[in-house]
């Protein structure tokens, strides 16, 4: 497995320490793609880094400011179970923000429990 990690083919270096790997789709949105990518220096340090492209940036300028400032008050947590934020960079076509990648089985439970309250009604979208 991580022959298989250092194997793969890597893209774009960013914010000069984390490299994002194209080929590799974890998730998009309607405005942000999710890739796996890891540390250049730590071939095994995974990480999620989700891609906005500038064209969309003035549709959702407002949702990412958000998500940016709830990201780095949770880091500044330092809880276990939370989800940090590295660093954001922001390039003349793309804003980068690199997240730590979370394990897949515990993104399959929440996605269950969501799938759950909504059929029974419970969940309420605000």
């Amino acid at each position: 497995m991580d022959k298989e990690r250092n194997s793969e083919k890597m893209g774009d270096v960013i914010a000069g320490e984390y490299e994002v790997c194209h080929e590799r789709l974890i998730g998009h949105g309607a405005f942000a793609v999710v890739y796996k990518g890891r540390k250049i220096k730590d071939k095994n340090f995974l990480v999620a880094i989700k891609s906005i492209t500038k064209k969309n940036l003035n549709k959702c300028q407002a949702l990412l400011s958000k998500e940016i400032k709830i990201l780095k008050q949770l880091t500044e947590l330092h809880n276990e179970n939370l989800v940090c934020m590295f660093t954001c960079q922001e390039t003349p076509t793309h804003v980068f923000v690199v997240m730590e990648k979370n394990k897949t089985y515990a993104y399959k439970v929440i996605l269950h429990q969501l799938t759950y309250y909504k059929i029974i009604g419970i969940y309420k979208i605000k």
